[in-house]
């Protein structure tokens, strides 16, 4: 299909930009972006969006809204399907990295086929998909998860089963989004870390592990590309089963996107190559259907308040739902969004536990970015730092969000770069 094709074209671009942030941290055109900047950016988009709107967020400083802006305004015709998904990957990615997910919740850049909505089976149950999988882990000694790399819920997901799964003996956590081997001494990720590593709630998951003492491991092709998809696969079950065998007791996640974890011999992704390698049949988690194929759960989504296990306690098996496009052993459905104002997802407040009041006011600074970002982490690397939590502000803004304790810069960036507000908070 058409999407399977862009994940990797978009894995490849993604490779070239990581690289050139890398090596270079202040890029060659990082000049003050102007209306000037925008508009030759802009008709660059028109022709190659991916690759000119991902240029623009490393050549304005890593201003999240230079390529969401970008992306909603490049006039793309949907005739031309490859440049039309180019764009609308973009829209969808960072839309998610500035805290706009209104359009993700209910749509994918592929409109998958399953879109009927599946019949409730009364003979599953829903059970608390954190207090399940804790039953589950103590069997098993790999855990694999996907995502949807537009809904940043299941890295939300997987920060709070973390404490958890450090309970059963995890100690490994393999990131596919990682591109860098020193983060496990720094403790916190930059905008050099790799690149979905820049969404808040992923760098939150990211300060989460380390903070619990899970070793992070990057396992995905970040120092010299692969050759075409197979090769991907191949380098990802390697390396994992090549860091297990050196220390064969230790127990691992593997976080990993959308069809990675399928344990179909017939596709032979990574879950079952890993499988096939080691001997260890990975259990597998599949949270990106959510996302992928959202109306498949409308009606059980109306029915929880919490992430969920549906299960069958007569024969101890789990309801799976869609195995079209990942064979997993389980599938967790998360509950409706819960809109604030009808366009802040709550959910996406939530990178602690201490409760904050914003006193911002939305319309003073309309289509600008709240950006909250750890004071020690910005005092040492600026505009490198990746935030906890971004907010667009729209005509309202929200009113509560919930921190960990420590010392924040709440600040507010326009387009261009400038700097409208700045205040430093304790909690």
């Amino acid at each position: 299909m058409l999407i399977n094709s862009f994940s990797f074209l978009f894995v490849l671009a993604i490779h070239c930009y990581v690289h050139s942030c890398t090596a270079q941290t202040i890029p060659s055109d990082n000049v003050p972006f102007t209306q000037d900047s925008i508009t030759k950016y802009l008709q660059k988009a028109n022709t190659d969006p991916m690759t000119h709107i991902l240029k623009s967020y490393e050549a304005s400083s890593h201003n999240y809204l230079v390529p969401y802006y970008l992306s909603r305004h490049t006039k793309i015709d949907s005739t031309d399907q490859a440049l039309y998904y180019a764009n609308r990957t973009m829209l969808t990615t960072f839309s998610s990295f500035v805290g706009d997910v209104k359009a993700n919740e209910s749509t994918y850049i592929d409109p998958h086929q399953e879109d009927i909505e599946i019949p409730v089976d009364t003979n599953y149950i829903a059970v608390d998909a954190i207090e399940e999988l804790a039953s589950v882990a103590k069997k098993h000694q790999v855990i694999m998860l996907n995502e949807s790399h537009i809904d940043p819920r299941g890295r939300l997901f997987l920060m709070n089963l973390l404490p958890t799964l450090k309970a059963a003996g995890f100690t490994y956590l393999f990131m596919e989004g990682l591109r860098e081997d020193g983060i496990n001494e720094r403790g916190f990720p930059l905008q050099t870390s790799g690149f979905y590593t820049s969404e808040p709630m992923y760098g939150n998951l990211i300060r989460k592990a380390i903070q619990l003492g899970f070793k992070l491991v990057p396992y995905d092709c970040y120092q010299d590309p692969c050759d075409g998809a197979p090769s991907r696969e191949q380098h990802q079950a390697t390396v994992i089963y090549e860091t297990l065998k050196k220390h064969p007791q230790a127990k691992a996640i593997v976080y990993a996107g959308h069809g990675h974890i399928t344990k179909d011999p017939e596709r032979n992704w990574m879950a079952y190559r890993f499988k096939t390698l080691s001997g260890i049949d990975p259990f597998c988690i599949n949270q990106a259907i959510n996302s992928e194929t959202p109306a498949l759960f409308r009606q059980l989504r109306k029915t929880i308040t919490k992430p969920v296990i549906y299960k069958n306690s007569s024969t101890n098996t789990y309801q799976k739902f869609s195995q079209t496009k990942v064979k997993s052993d389980v599938t967790v459905v998360f509950p409706n969004t819960e809109w604030i104002g009808g366009q802040y997802a709550r959910w996406l407040f939530h990178s602690g536990k201490k409760p904050y009041k914003l006193t911002l006011n939305g319309q003073k600074y309309t289509q600008s970015l709240l950006s909250i970002v750890k004071c020690h982490e910005f005092d040492q690397y600026g505009t490198l730092t990746v935030p906890v939590m971004n907010i667009v502000l729209q005509q309202i803004a929200p009113t509560e969000i919930f921190l960990d304790k420590g010392s924040y810069y709440l600040r507010v960036i326009d387009l261009y770069g400038k700097e409208l507000h700045k205040e430093k908070i304790t909690l």
